[in-house]
């Protein structure tokens, strides 16, 4: 018999005898609530279906509170479940209140309610920009799935959903590697349901295996991120046919992985191809969810906007990156963080000195007042916005001089800015070694401004620091001995203004080093300066051949 029958059939009975047929017709209307209908109308049937068993549950624990908490608890979480455009905080207090019926249950039933509601939380949480509380949610949520074992088929198949919703909170957080281990056991437990119930969740294996090739790319997985979603091109045909607004938001998932890795392939074309393949799937469906989906297609445009500014556009780059902050800010939060750090690089990168200063005040603010809840993300960001502003009180305007020294930028000076970045950056490398590279660029930006304001003892510490943080980096990555001869080739000034010559000339000597070991080596100019260097250190030890010898090579280098 059809749930549809059986609903009709059960109503007017539960209307005799609402305590022995009303539990009967709310399971029958939560039933319903949950079938997914491409047809028609099919969202508004399954929104009335849930209304009509909230309203019916809440009748019965009025009269047996004893006895139905857990029916009203399944009914809430059923509508909690419709995708509507109910708003979120609404959405939130009925699941707060499912919860709460059955938190300390420990029948079948009740755990199943309690791991749904708990993941249809983190979802909301989530969209709201809680995501420390929305990961905790989904951790209560899998415990909860635990107590309730064995688990149907079907359930087997939403608790892959609490796994889903913990790979995007790590993802959020920049927990790359967790959000991969979790997102393989989605995907693994997904080949795991049987045949039938992999075909009636055909659209959660989909999403397994796009997410998981998401997060493969991130991890330099390329290879097997493209083969996973090759794969995977039919079922997002078909997911867009049937689940046309979950089925344009994972394919976006899709094309955006694609793009990763198609440009760390050096496909730079079929890159920008996915990327802006992306933005046209997002773009319809922005006003339908305000404020969620809309952070989709923020990251999009943030992505095409870095790929244009790779690829020597910066131009149309920067006008993507000021879009995404366009998108970004109804939403607010992360997407507008980093959409406007983004912009702020891209802006000071082509010298559009007036336009930085605007962007930092939004971004400061923002970052400072997320910094506490959310550190994973907001103190990096913040770091970066310190670390802009000290590079804007530093820097020539085209033709015209720095500006003076204690000029103030977005209500700070380059040395507070840079000061602050640097006890922030290495507050972060405290609790995570990877932040290394990002206090590295903070203590080279501190020496700048240091020195402009005469502390040259200071700027040279600054330096020592930097130095002995790059030449580990630089120990484990080549990639960092570029950075590493900058930096060395600035302390050797600064050794050489304190008159600290052996030392200036051990730090320039090295500087040469480090530039010859590059792979490809140093622009040339950069190289002719630290060759330059090099012979003003040996002159002043009295070695002049071998400083001629030094100044003749870098004589001999191209000017750019």
């Amino acid at each position: 018999m059809s749930v549809v029958v059986r609903i009709a059939l059960l109503r007017p009975m539960a209307r005799l005898d609402p305590v022995g047929w009303g539990p009967r017709l709310a399971e029958a209307l939560i039933t319903r609530s949950q079938v997914v209908s491409g047809l028609r109308g099919g969202m508004a049937r399954r929104t009335a279906a849930a209304d009509e068993a909230v309203a019916l549950c809440r009748r019965l624990v009025a009269e047996r509170p004893d006895r139905h908490r857990t029916a009203l608890a399944r009914a809430l979480v059923a509508r909690a479940g419709v995708p509507d455009v109910r708003p979120t905080p609404a959405v939130i207090a009925e699941l707060t209140e499912a919860i709460g019926y059955v938190e300390g249950s420990s029948d079948r039933l009740g755990l199943v309610a309690l791991a749904t509601a708990r993941t249809l939380l983190a979802r909301h949480r989530s969209h709201l920009g809680e995501i420390r509380e929305a990961l905790a949610s989904t951790r209560l949520a899998l415990r909860a799935w635990a107590g309730a074992e064995p688990l149907t088929a079907d359930d087997r198949a939403r608790r892959i959903l609490t796994l889903l919703a913990a790979g995007d909170c790590a993802v959020a957080l920049e927990r790359h590697d967790e959000a991969l281990d979790v997102r393989r056991q989605a995907r693994e437990a997904y080949r795991g349901l049987p045949w039938r119930h992999r075909f009636r969740w055909k659209a959660l294996g989909t999403t397994t295996a796009v997410e998981l090739a998401a997060s493969m790319a991130v991890n330099g997985r390329h290879r097997e991120a493209l083969e996973l979603l090759t794969a995977s091109t039919t079922d997002l045909e078909v997911l867009r046919s049937f689940t046309p607004e979950s089925g344009h938001r994972i394919s976006a998932v899709a094309l955006l992985a694609e793009s990763r890795c198609r440009q760390a392939l050096g496909e730079v074309d079929a890159a920008e191809r996915a990327v802006a393949g992306a933005i046209d799937l997002l773009r319809p469906w922005v006003d339908r969810t305000p404020g969620v989906r809309g952070n989709g297609l923020a990251a999009a445009l943030r992505a095409h906007g870095s790929l244009l500014l790779e690829t020597g556009r910066p131009d149309e780059g920067i006008a993507r990156l000021a879009e995404a902050v366009e998108v970004a800010r109804e939403g607010g939060g992360i997407q507008l963080a980093r959409a406007l750090a983004s912009l702020v690089s891209a802006l000071m990168t082509v010298g559009a000195w007036d336009d930085v200063e605007p962007l930092l005040e939004e971004l400061l603010p923002l970052c400072r007042r997320r910094a506490d809840d959310l550190p994973e993300v907001f103190r990096p960001l913040l770091v970066q916005g310190l670390c802009a502003v000290t590079g804007m009180t530093d820097f020539r305007r085209g033709d015209a001089d720095p500006p003076p020294p204690g000029t103030r930028i977005a209500g700070m000076t380059g040395t507070a800015a840079g000061q602050e970045a640097v006890e922030l950056a290495r507050s972060l490398v405290a609790g995570q070694p990877a932040y290394r590279a990002l206090l590295g660029a903070a203590l080279f930006g501190l020496d700048r401004a240091l020195i402009r304001s005469g502390d040259v003892a200071g700027a040279a510490e600054a330096l020592r620091e930097c130095v002995a943080l790059r030449r580990d980096l630089a120990d484990e990555d080549p990639a960092h001995r570029a950075d590493l001869s900058r930096t060395l080739g600035n302390l050797g000034n600064r050794l050489d203004a304190l008159g600290r010559l052996d030392e200036a000339y051990d730090a320039h000597r090295e500087s040469v080093e480090q530039a010859r070991a590059v792979d490809g080596g140093l622009p040339p100019a950069e190289m002719a300066v630290a060759l330059r260097n090099l012979a003003t250190s040996l002159f002043a030890l009295g070695r002049p051949d071998e400083a001629g010898r030094a100044r003749a090579e870098a004589d001999r280098l191209p000017a750019t």
